[in-house]
């Protein structure tokens, strides 16, 4: 219905120096089909609410054909990143081979952790001011393509 939250469902998990995202986004995508898989550069740690709220913003633009980019996962790289461009998104957002990064996967049913990535999923925490400032700049970027 027009108006109401998309709900969504998401995980991000935390992962060191040396892993491969491409093989990891090949693994959370094989166990939850039909998801958007993204991975990206590891900074300061990201609270899982956070990932659902962007995530969510991406599944309704989506529904509605306003989404900032073709594909989910880059419209939620531009909205985790605060941008409507796609190379400063990937320049400051991107993973980088051979350092931390972070991979999340969402859709819109419950999200399936591979029993090995247990231990790297992010903890869901109360939104911070600083998140909620996030969720409303990503917000923002619909208003801006307009």
């Amino acid at each position: 219905m027009e108006g109401e939250m998309t709900q969504a469902f998401a995980k991000a998990y935390l992962f060191e120096a040396g892993g491969s995202a491409d093989e990891v986004k090949r693994k959370l995508a094989s166990v939850n089909p039909g998801t958007m898989v993204q991975a990206m550069r590891a900074g300061p740690a990201v609270n899982a609410a956070l990932v659902e709220m962007l995530a969510a913003q991406t599944f309704r633009a989506e529904s509605s054909g306003a989404m900032l980019a073709k594909k989910p996962e880059i419209d939620f790289l531009l909205r985790f990143a605060g941008t409507s461009q796609i190379a400063k998104a990937i320049r400051e957002q991107g993973a980088v081979p051979g350092k931390p990064f972070f991979a999340v996967t969402a859709g819109r049913k419950e999200i399936v952790t591979p029993a090995e990535y247990r231990s790297a999923e992010l903890p869901r925490k109360k939104l911070s001011r600083s998140d909620l400032t996030r969720v409303e700049r990503a917000a923002l970027l619909d208003a801006q393509k307009s």
